[in-house]
């Protein structure tokens, strides 16, 4: 028995003890480290906040120390100074996600949709609901507000491919109606069951649809308070318009919600992961559906072939978006359409909430130093929350960012720190395509090698992109001019003529020279051009070019001068 044990190898002894352990046991061993992988994959934090006794986090806020936006408003607000729970059963951002778009709970109430036309011949199509319809009233036989109404109206902004239908869109609305306000959801061209009736669509920088409902609603209720709510890209649509305009706008204040801020770090952080690929995966399936309910406009204008073939939004984009904005490449529009380069702008009142797990908006595009510089935006962070849920309570019945909005909102209406319009005669206008590197300055580089800079100085704050190149041109024109006229000066007062009868005398140089003075003359007029500019910048100029020529030209002027080097340098100097 010991012999055929010892003739047994390892391996098999393991095997027959492997046989011993019951099934039922390598089951459970199989659960469990599926239960590890999937806690893991979707970052649940069901026992981190079961270890901090389900207190919750505080909300982190980021703002101004000078902001009177801070101690006038948002200070005042308890639920930016409380704690945010999130509901046990959901304690992970993607399932917070997933249920919000699967189930959501929204409340129950219909809209009174009115139809907007853009003078290019788009439909907008504006979904009211009044605060008389949610509290019972009649004050508003046709569920409209009337010309002298002074009831807030609530601007919101959808997120991509979301109209008023959707759960979380529903939330707010409701809420603030309940409040005593008036809503309007703003959808987006091509949404709400509205057909695309122009050659134009909507995309993530598209402010011109915003402008043109903000004036309209200011124009037909012009004693009532307008507000702005803008969620995902409508946050990013909302914040862009609001740094475009700067005082120029009938907002008095505004809200933002999981904005993806930097629409080119967003693109690189939904491939990062496998769960931000099906994030990827899912929005790209809801762009082809858009694309699909308007297919004669895209077939004609795009790429149908290759909207069919996306697997990515950085694909549909490039297929559709980039032919239909237009915009050069992906990352141009991505560059261009995202609204953290307008954060310095924004004059209005801003609250900005988003969640740090946001698994479809990243942490890493929250541009936290433009907003601490601004005195009017106050941004509120909470450690979970997910994209748009932020569900609390044990039944995920309320959104805790819901109640902060209504709360900021009404604490600002009833301030004195509300934004009033200052009319500008002229505002800029600013197009889709507009990016800030396109604002100057202008270089210009002339044939003797110098470098001038001509400044985008427009005459009329309404510029037209041909009037800034026929600008740029003229002024480069006349700084080309300038710099010949001053070196033909400069050649007149180095080499006057002679007054006497007797030719000049000069020295015909070698070959050599010839080569030299040709390639020295143009540096020696740079020179002069410098020197009557600033002494500093030639001693410079002459050092940079010294430190940046000398591997070539000390071995050369070693060779030249090694002669007459050795009656004074030792030998063994030379030899090295």
């Amino acid at each position: 028995m010991e012999s055929s044990n010892s003739n047994s190898s390892p391996y098999e002894l393991l095997y027959k003890a492997a046989l011993l352990i019951p099934i039922s046991h390598y089951l459970y061993a199989v659960l469990f480290i599926f239960f590890i992988f999937l806690y893991n994959f979707l970052e649940i934090h069901f026992f981190q906040d079961l270890l901090h006794g389900f207190r919750g986090d505080s909300i982190s806020l980021t703002y101004n120390s000078c902001s009177e936006i801070y101690e006038g408003v948002a200070s005042k607000c308890q639920t930016l100074h409380g704690r945010y729970l999130v509901t046990p059963w959901l304690s992970s951002p993607h399932i917070q996600t997933a249920f919000l778009n699967f189930f959501g709970r929204p409340p129950v109430f219909s809209y009174k949709r009115q139809i907007f036309l853009t003078p290019d011949g788009g439909t907008i199509a504006l979904d009211w609901l009044m605060s008389s319809a949610v509290s019972g009233g009649a004050s508003h036989t046709n569920n409209v507000p009337l010309k002298d109404d002074t009831t807030p109206i609530v601007v919101v902004v959808p997120g991509l491919t979301s109209d008023s239908h959707s759960a979380y869109i529903k939330h707010i609305v409701f809420k603030i109606a309940k409040s005593g306000w008036n809503v309007v959801v703003s959808n987006h061209r091509g949404l709400g069951g509205i057909s695309i009736t122009s050659d134009c669509f909507y995309n993530a920088g598209w402010t011109d649809d915003l402008r043109r409902v903000v004036d309209h609603l200011h124009q037909e209720y012009p004693q009532a308070t307008l507000f702005a709510v803008g969620t995902s890209i409508g946050a990013n649509v909302l914040v862009k318009y609001l740094g475009e305009d700067g005082d120029n706008t009938y907002f008095a204040g505004a809200v933002a919600i999981c904005s993806p801020w930097d629409l080119l770090i967003g693109d690189r952080f939904i491939t990062r992961k496998l769960v931000q690929r099906l994030y990827d995966r899912v929005l790209t399936i809801g762009l082809q559906g858009y694309a699909k309910l308007h297919q004669t406009m895209y077939s004609r204008l795009a790429d149908w072939e290759g909207i069919q073939k996306s697997r990515r939004v950085r694909d549909f984009d490039n297929y559709a978006t980039c032919l239909t904005g237009p915009f050069e490449t992906v990352d141009t529009y991505y560059r261009r359409s995202s609204s953290s380069t307008f954060v310095g702008n924004v004059s209005v009142p801003l609250l900005c909430i988003s969640a740090l797990d946001d698994p479809v908006c990243t942490r890493e595009a929250i541009p936290w130093d433009e907003c601490r510089a601004n005195k009017n935006i106050v941004f509120a962070a909470t450690r979970c929350g997910g994209h748009l849920a932020f569900f609390e309570g044990i039944t995920a019945n309320r959104l805790w960012w819901v109640k902060a909005v209504d709360e900021f909102l009404s604490v600002l209406y009833t301030s004195p720190y509300m934004h009033r319009r200052k009319k500008v005669q002229n505002p800029i206008q600013h197009s889709p395509t507009e990016t800030s590197i396109d604002q100057g300055p202008y270089v210009t580089i002339t044939e003797e090698g110098m470098v001038s800079a001509v400044g985008n100085e427009p005459t009329s704050p309404i510029v037209n992109e041909s009037d800034n190149q026929v600008t740029a041109e003229r002024e480069t024109r006349k700084i080309v001019v300038n710099t010949h006229e001053s070196d033909r000066e400069d050649e007149t007062k180095a080499d006057p003529i002679c007054e006497t009868s007797e030719p000049c005398k000069q020295e015909i140089p070698s070959n050599h020279d010839a080569k030299l003075l040709d390639i020295s003359a143009p540096l020696k007029r740079c020179i002069q051009q410098l020197s009557r500019r600033s002494k500093t910048s030639m001693w410079l100029l002459a050092y940079i070019a010294v430190m940046t020529t000398w591997p070539m030209l000390g071995p050369a002027i070693f060779l030249l001068f090694k002669r007459k080097l050795k009656n004074v340098l030792p030998s063994a100097w030379l030899k090295k």
